[in-house]
């Protein structure tokens, strides 16, 4: 785990605790949002927060059972908003290409017949390899240049909503210190 956090093109060691901080800048971000719309209200940073935290599971799949970095940000000051950006961009989601479960891909395999090609690729360390600027490039491309009717809240608190929730959130290693992921994403964030 240790030689995963200090990949510093994905990870950055912090000194100092930045989630009183950045609650005030999602604070911001709401205000600015809720006020920008009537349509979607998205919640207050209220409560206690602190940085998220990691923990690791065991890939017992694949040949020397390396680990899996997971990140919870249940206790972030971004969790909330970070669930309803979520909802809010699921419909601009293509579904022509993927797949939603096993079960569908089983199903998929059972009706077409052997003319057709199946793929299925298997991308080591998917999630942290994941090129957070250029998908938050496509995102905000999607919902504001697309056919669908863009959000209705402005394309730059977006953008800063989507940069707070992903890279800029605090969390503690098993061992208590503190890193934010500047680059991918985490396995059990939103």
């Amino acid at each position: 785990m240790d030689r995963i956090l200090l990949d510093t093109s994905k990870f950055q060691r912090l000194s100092k605790d930045p989630t009183e901080d950045l609650g005030k800048k999602v604070s911001r971000l709401v205000i600015r949002a809720n006020n920008q719309q009537d349509v979607v209200k998205f919640p207050k940073v209220k409560g206690d927060y602190g940085p998220g935290y990691c923990y690791r599971t065991v890939k017992t799949h694949k040949a020397g059972n390396p680990l899996r970095p997971i990140i919870s940000q249940m206790t972030s000051p971004t969790y909330r908003i970070a669930k309803v950006l979520n909802d809010l961009l699921v419909p601009y989601i293509p579904g022509a290409y993927s797949l939603k479960s096993a079960v569908e891909f089983i199903d998929l395999l059972q009706e077409k017949g052997p003319e057709d090609d199946i793929a299925s690729l298997d991308v080591e360390s998917f999630f942290t390899n994941v090129p957070v600027e250029e998908t938050i490039d496509i995102i905000l491309d999607r919902v504001y240049r697309s056919e669908k009717n863009p959000l209705p809240i402005s394309e730059d608190v977006l953008r800063d909503m989507r940069k707070a929730s992903t890279k800029e959130r605090p969390f503690l290693s098993n061992q208590g210190e503190l890193f934010r992921q500047i680059d991918g994403v985490a396995m059990g964030s939103h």
